[in-house]
This record gives C-alpha cells, structure tokens and sequence, in this order.
C-alpha cells in the first residue's frame, strides 16, 4: 500500500451549518432546575400564576414594601372613631343604631377570621390580598354610595351599612393574614421582629388612615366637618390598590439555607426518599406547578412551613425557631391532638379562659368602637354659650375655633400609638421576665432513637408569669375604668387617660394571650384553640357595645336624641371596672393552675 493512498478509515467532515453538540456539563454547574421546568410553562399559565422572575434583591424589596403598605392600611374598620359620629349625624341615626354598624365591622373581622386565614395558608398571601383588595372595594364604596343616596328616612339603612361595614371588616382581617404569613414565612430565622414589625404598622393604621381626614379635600363647604361619603370613597380607592400591589408582589421569600437537611412528609405516591437536602444557591420565585419527576422545590419550601408551622397563627413571644422544632416532634408523637368539638366540650378549660377574656377585651372593643360618640357626649350641643365651649374644650382645639374632627382624630391617634408601643414593649418585657424555653441536644436520643432528640430546659428564672402579666393589665384596665367614671367629668379634659391608658392595655393583653393559649393548648393546634377563643373577644366586643349604646340614653328618655354629659357612660364605665376585675382574678387563677 503506498503512501499516496486514502485512508481506510477517512476522519470525520465536518459541515459549516451542522449543529454542534453542546460542551460537557461540569459537575460545578448544576442544571437550574426551576428555570427549566418554569421555561416548559405556557404564556397563559404564568400570566395567571404571575411567575415572571425577578432578582432576588428586587423581589426581597418588593415584597418588605407590599407588606408595609398592606400592614398600613390594613385596619381601617377601626377607623369608625373618626367617620362614625359624621355618619350617625348625617343619617340621624340613634346610638343603637350608630353601634350596631361598628359591631358589624367588629363581626367582619372575628367571623372571617377562620375562612381568611385558611384560604392564605392554602393559596398563599397573594391570593389574600387579592381577596382582601375585592372585598375593600365592594365594602367601602357600598358605604359610600349608601352615605350618598340614602336619607334620614330611608327604612333600614343601618342595616345597609352594616352588611357594608361586615366586608370592610373582612378585608382588614384578609389583609393582616396577608401580611403575617408573608413576613413569618419569609424571614423564619427572625419570627419576633418578622410578626412584631407587621403588627406594629398594623396597629398604626388606623393613626395613617385617619389622618388623611384632616385634608381640606375632605372637609365640607364652609365647614369644618368631615364629608364622611368622600373619605370612605377615598378609602375604597386606597386600600384596594394596595392590595392589589400585594397580590402582584407580596411573594414568599423562602430561606433553606436556615435548615440544611429537613425531614419531609412520605409521599407513597411520588417514590420520594425520606429525607431532602435544600441547595443554599437555588433560587425560585413561585412554586405551585413544578415537575414531580424532579426534585420539588416548591413542595420542600412548603413544607419549611407546613412543618414549622411558620404562619400567621405563629405566637409573637414563644420562642422561635426552638419552638417550632418542639412542635414538629410533638406532631410526630402525636401529641396535642385535640378538635374542635374537645374544646367546645370544655377541653382544658376552655370557656372558663374564652369567658375571662371577654371580660376584660369586652370593655377595651367598647371603648375604641365607641371613643367617638362619647366625644360626642362630652361636647354639649352647639345652642351653649360658644365661649364656654372654648372656654371647658380648650385642650381639643386645633385652633380658635372648635374642630370636633381634630378631636376625634387626637383620641383615635392615642388609640393607636399606645396600643402599638404597648405591643412592642410587651414582647420585650414578657421574653425577659418569662424567658421561653430553649432547645438542647438530649443525650439519651443517641442511645435510644425513641427519645426526643431535644429538650426545652428555661436558662433564666421566670420572675413574672405570662398569665399574670396579663391580669396585671387586665386589672390596670378596670382601675383606668374605674377613674373615668369618677373622675373624668363633663368637659372631657381628661380623656386622654382613658383614651391611651385603654390603648396601652388593650395592646399588651392581646400580645400576651396568643402566647398563654399556645403554651397551654400546644403550637401544633395553635391555630384552632386560638381561632375558637378569639370568638369570645367578638362576643365580649357585641355585649358591651350594645350595654354603652343601652345605657347612653338622654334624660328625656328618647333614644333618637343625643346624649350629652358624663352621665351618659358613668355607669357603662363601672360596669366594666367590675368586668376587667373579675376577668383578672380568673386569668391569674387558670394561669396557676396552668402554670403558664
């Protein structure tokens, strides 16, 4: 064979427009599996789903400011303070009446708690705001139209406005799931600050929204008088839009880094191991459809918070992350199994506890449903002599003249800021004198794997116990009560005590009382024991509502007139000094027994 020859076996030719195969994978470059299964997802679906990928830092900022927004205009049924007066005047509408539409918001928020809250936790806090931003529109521009059309003498209005002011209180419920599911999710390895920041804007949002009142685009025509149809057709603009901005924006920013290897439910289905490590650089943005063939993202993400119970029901002082490891074994042994029909069977005290804290959150709903009326009361009719009223009423007015709005607006303000710090300070304050338990490795589990692989020992003596913190300020309530009736007067001058000694109460009660039912009733049922208690606050709220507006009638005996002067609420506010002192005695009584 010469040299000159072909070969026999010629190399292989490569064409110009042939495809090149692609460069070998590099073990260090792992395939971004959520990008390829989110690349397989038609236009249609990720139109409807909203899944178009952001940068991580963007979305983290997108999703803080949704949920600041939404915390701030969240609780804009607690607003009646400032509209409600103008509202009852316009209508002529007798203080019966008046409370029965604030009791309707008050219902809007306790009975759409549980339907809200569990829609959330299925779909997601984008589908709350969603909901939330519908139910804001239909609720507050209803009113408005309501406030528009109808007269003194249209038969049944109240009842028109409360069904509107049920659906604002829907979506003020629908909003604050939103925003604590969003933020306890996102940010786990912070659970106090991530609770305790939306909860403080949340009770800042009345002090926001009220204060727009003041806008001279709000007042009427040659009058200082709020033009209260205008600013509740301003408020179904406001709080629809932002929820609308939530649902778009307020995704889960999920943290696997936090945890490493997790222990995920069986699935006999899928054939998934027991076991799933979460890679510390993966990042996803929605979650709902992915591949079940591959290794589930969304499922492992959803499970971070199906298995640490890290949603809206998530007590604002127990401890944690430690806290939400004792829950998992807990839910493992099957302990803290109980349903809703136990408790209604008295399950470890329930209606003692439900009935004791309607005595003492009862009053405090009176008070910040009612606060404008009684301003009302304090502010005698406009046929006195003008510079007596400027003369006793001084400490309320703006300027030189009388501005029953700025009033209202000041003890709405105090209302709110009170509560707010109350809440804050609270949480600081019960941590240090009841510090929570703290998880250790328990040795024995490395000899017997039937063993809890913790245990939850306290490091620091308990100087004050959660329950009697709670009575301590639940008995504070009834002496502030106690001094109003004695003491505040006919000119109002001193309202500011009740006003922002009953904000300051009320807060520091609801901050304590989820952390009593979870340690009592357990963090894995959480949710239902404090759902099922939190109807006792709205029964506390129905029955001294209608007590003050029973008991404010004008010395002629007409329920139709205003009625003016202290007199008018004295004996409500002893009534619910006697209320907040019983309260008390039981909560401290059950807290020894319970020893929380």
């Amino acid at each position: 064979m010469s040299s000159s020859s072909p070969p026999l076996h010629p190399s292989t030719t490569h064409y110009q427009d042939e495809p090149q195969p692609p460069p070998p994978m590099t073990p260090l470059e792992p395939p971004d599996v959520p990008a390829i299964l989110r690349s397989k997802r038609s236009l249609k679906r990720q139109i409807l789903s909203l899944d178009f990928p952001l940068p991580r830092q963007l979305q983290i900022g997108l999703t803080c400011f949704s949920i600041a927004i939404s915390a701030v205009q969240a609780n804009g049924v607690y607003c009646w303070g400032t509209y409600g007066p103008d509202v009852a005047k316009s209508l002529k509408l007798d203080i019966t009446q008046a409370q029965t539409i604030v009791i309707g918001g008050t219902l809007g928020v306790y009975l759409c708690a549980a339907p809200l809250g569990a829609l959330t936790d299925k779909y997601g806090p984008r589908v709350g705001s969603l909901i939330s931003a519908g139910l804001s529109l239909i609720g507050y521009q209803s009113f408005a139209a309501i406030l528009r059309s109808a007269t003194s003498e249209t038969p049944l209005v109240h009842i028109y406005l409360t069904i509107a002011y049920f659906l604002v209180g829907a979506a003020t419920v629908g909003s604050y799931f939103a925003c604590l599911t969003c933020s306890s999710l996102s940010f786990p390895s912070h659970p106090t600050l991530a609770l305790s920041l939306p909860l403080s804007l949340i009770g800042l949002s009345a002090l926001v929204l009220s204060s727009f009142s003041a806008l001279p685009i709000f007042l009427l025509k040659h009058s200082r008088e709020l033009d209260a149809a205008k600013f509740l057709f301003f408020l179904g603009i406001l709080s629809p839009a932002i929820n609308l901005f939530g649902s778009l924006f307020m995704k889960v920013i999920p943290q696997p880094e936090l945890f490493g290897e997790l222990k995920l439910p069986d699935d006999p289905e899928s054939g998934h191991g027991e076991h799933a490590h979460i890679s510390n650089d993966t990042e996803y943005e929605d979650y709902d459809d992915l591949d079940d063939a591959s290794v589930d993202m969304g499922e492992m993400s959803e499970s971070i918070g199906q298995l640490l119970r890290l949603d809206e029901r998530t007590p604002m002082l127990i401890g944690g992350i430690e806290a939400a490891w004792e829950e998992i074994e807990a839910m493992e042994s099957g302990k803290d199994s109980y349903t809703a029909r136990d408790l209604l069977k008295d399950y470890q005290g329930f209606w003692s506890f439900g009935i004791f804290l309607a005595l003492i959150i009862g009053p405090g709903e009176m008070i910040i449903a009612s606060i404008g009326s009684i301003i009302t009361s304090l502010l005698p009719p406009t046929s006195f002599n003008s510079s007596l009223l400027f003369t006793t009423l001084a400490p309320y007015v703006a300027s030189t003249d009388l501005n029953p709005l700025a009033t209202r607006n000041k003890h709405v303000f105090l209302l709110s800021l009170t509560s707010t710090i109350a809440r804050l300070v609270t949480g600081v304050l019960a941590d240090y004198l009841a510090p929570p338990l703290q998880a250790t490795p328990n040795p024995a589990h490395r000899r017997d794997p039937t063993q809890s692989s913790h245990l939850f020992i306290r490091k620091r003596p308990v100087r004050l116990s959660r329950s009697a913190f709670a009575a301590l300020a639940g008995a504070s309530l009834g002496l502030i009560f106690a001094w109003s009736a004695g003491m505040l007067g006919d000119t109002g001058a001193r309202l500011s005590v009740l006003s922002a000694g009953t904000g300051a109460m009320y807060g520091t009660i609801f901050t304590l009382v989820p952390a009593i039912v979870s340690h009592h009733y357990g963090p894995t049922n959480f949710g239902l024991a404090w759902g099922m208690i939190s109807y006792f606050a709205a029964l506390g709220s129905i029955v001294y509502s209608y007590l003050y507006a029973l008991l404010s009638v004008p010395e002629s005996g007409d329920s139709s007139e205003q009625c003016y002067g202290h007199k008018c609420f004295k004996f409500t506010f002893i009534v619910c000094a006697i209320s907040c002192m019983i309260g008390s005695v039981g909560v401290i009584i059950l807290g020894r027994r319970w020893k929380v």
